[in-house]
């Protein structure tokens, strides 16, 4: 599981709207497809699927505010463990015996 973060905002934009989902709960995606479009006072940022999996939540319905780094939405990942999108560190974990 990967949590999606909201992330480029702006250096001083500490929230934002979110206008559209482009996916919707169980939809298949790729790395790099477009999850969601959030509007901020200057500016109109896509989010884009960090990893590829199945978006198991959406953690923010359009017209909901957004702050930054808050989690907009998971994507399973097939890796069972849940990720933050902060960065890569996590990748160095053990994983659990099944």
């Amino acid at each position: 599981m990967f949590e999606v973060l909201a992330k480029g905002l702006g250096k001083n934009v500490d929230e934002a709207t979110v206008k559209t989902w482009f996916v919707e709960e169980g939809d298949a995606v790729a790395e790099g497809d477009d999850l969601a479009e959030l509007a901020t006072e200057d500016s109109v940022v896509t989010i884009p699927a960090p990893v590829a999996g199945i978006l198991a939540e959406v953690c923010f319905d359009e017209d909901e505010t957004v702050q930054r780094d808050e989690v907009l939405c998971i994507i399973d990942d097939g890796k069972g463990d849940l990720e933050d999108g902060e960065d890569d560190e996590d990748e160095d974990r053990s994983e659990r015996d099944e």
